[in-house]
């Protein structure tokens, strides 16, 4: 995780290469929304959203980070090899992918207040810029057709986590008394 966060790119070649690091990277992920959810948890808490909403923030930070992985990178791959020239797999992109999921362990850290708002950014920042080395690397693009890749699969990603964010708030609204 430390290689990935550094953006070695020689450790995304290696990734990309090795189908071992299927699980790793995918517990990378997970790790990641559990840390996003325990984060959003504690903060619901601190803030006084009560036990159930902060229940609800850490269950959907879960979900929406692991879901949002897999459509990331079907996405990203689908794009990445029909329209701007990438040559990787999806368990290529799949594995190196996972690994630029690697700064988003800090999100554990978003409910302090005073660091609650930066820390998301910061994580996310460096999680395009991972996910930027990722992509380039598993789809063997120059970084043109990387950054294009990601911005149309960031673009697909936050239509999908706004549409689970509307969803999951309508639920909430609806199961107000």
């Amino acid at each position: 995780m430390m290689r990935a966060a550094r953006l070695d790119k020689n450790f995304y070649e290696e990734v990309e290469a090795d189908t071992s690091y299927g699980q790793d990277a995918l517990m990378v992920v997970i790790l990641a929304a559990l840390a996003n959810g325990v984060g959003s948890f504690f903060g619901g808490l601190l803030s006084g959203s009560g036990l159930l909403g902060s229940l609800g923030s850490l269950v959907m930070g879960i979900i929406v980070g692991v879901v949002g992985y897999y459509i990331w990178v079907f996405v990203a791959q689908y794009v990445g090899t029909r329209f701007f020239k990438g040559t990787g797999d999806f368990g290529e992109v799949q594995r190196a992918f996972g690994f630029a999921y690697a700064p988003q362990v800090l999100n554990i850290f978003r409910f302090i207040p005073c660091l609650g708002a930066f820390v998301p950014l910061v994580t996310w920042l460096w999680s395009l810029a991972t996910g930027f080395v990722a992509i380039r690397q598993s789809l063997d693009q120059d970084d043109t057709n990387a950054a294009l890749t990601m911005l149309v699969a960031f673009l697909v990603v936050l239509a999908f986590t706004v549409l689970l964010g509307i969803i999951a708030g309508m639920m909430v609204w609806l199961g107000q008394p």
